[in-house]
């Protein structure tokens, strides 16, 4: 792109540069399509329909820049989402980073799944994990007077959690802990709900080349002689710690649903629930916490 101070082209031009930039490097013309209306709508507030009517559009020199940049990033096979700065979680963006995952579709499915089945007001949540806070927030926001607290290992993605839920006003208590070293604070929540770290080390080589170069390894990967490490950790604190009839929902790998099922019911867990993503593929388990109050605090 020829760079100049100022000049006058129309959204679909820009539109057009972009996607036969990018079009090289993911291949997938449906995908291209919607990073290129992204990056209109992000850095020239120019949406859709401005795109579709090919009105006029201004760019100056640092804009000009600014898209230069952008798919020389692209085609090292930076996601978008870091590359702005921002990723789109059930009609919100979050502040993302290379230090927290991506929001996945996946995800989503299972936070609105947990938002049609708990529409009862003033329950105690507490999302393990937490990342860019994309749970955590939506959950509090949809949940009527939910009081939610989210946890993670890192102050570096506690600070992002924090900015997002400074960003959409919502009243988040943040709490910096080890789940494999460290105890909960002395309380029992309605629910606990985990995306933990489950892809198998063996599992890298299926993987997409910019998931490996640049998102989180920490918060992704497990060893493959020991992948339910967390799921079992995370199952006897909700045993703990949920209150009698308490839930508890897990994010998981497609291949291991059936041992963490098992894995759940042999921590005393109880009505154990595999369930498909709209792919059809196994995406999560819940369960209830017995409903008599042998657990210790």
């Amino acid at each position: 792109m020829q760079v100049g101070r100022m000049s006058s082209t129309t959204g679909r031009k820009i539109a057009t540069m972009l996607y036969q930039a990018m079009l090289p490097t993911i291949k997938q013309p449906r995908e291209v399509w919607a990073i290129t209306q992204r990056i209109l709508t992000h850095y020239f507030q120019y949406d859709q329909v401005a795109t579709m009517l090919d009105r006029p559009l201004t760019i100056t020199q640092a804009q000009k820049q600014w898209l230069a940049v952008t798919i020389q990033r692209i085609r090292q096979h930076e996601p978008i989402q870091y590359i702005l700065g921002e990723g789109h979680f059930l009609g919100r963006d979050f502040k993302v980073s290379p230090a927290v995952l991506i929001p996945r579709p996946e995800t989503e499915e299972l936070v609105y799944h947990i938002i049609q089945e708990n529409p009862q007001p003033g329950l105690s949540i507490l999302d393990i994990g937490t990342g860019s806070g994309c749970i955590a927030i939506t959950l509090q926001k949809a949940v009527p007077a939910a009081r939610v607290d989210a946890l993670d290992i890192s102050q570096q993605v506690l600070a992002i959690a924090q900015a997002n839920a400074q960003r959409w006003r919502s009243t988040i208590h943040f709490i910096q802990a080890d789940i494999l070293h460290d105890s909960l604070p002395d309380h029992r929540w309605d629910i606990i709900v985990s995306n933990p770290p489950y892809v198998r080390l063996s599992e890298q080589k299926w993987m997409q080349q910019h998931v490996l170069a640049y998102e989180p390894s920490q918060a992704l990967f497990v060893p493959d002689e020991d992948s339910l490490v967390f799921y079992r950790q995370i199952a006897a604190l909700a045993l703990a710690h949920l209150k009698p009839g308490g839930r508890i929902y897990l994010e998981i790998n497609e291949v291991l649903g059936r041992s963490i099922s098992h894995l759940l019911a042999k921590t005393g867990l109880e009505a154990i629930r595999l369930q498909q993503d709209l792919r059809g593929k196994d995406r999560w388990v819940a369960a209830v916490a017995p409903p008599y109050k042998s657990m210790h605090r």
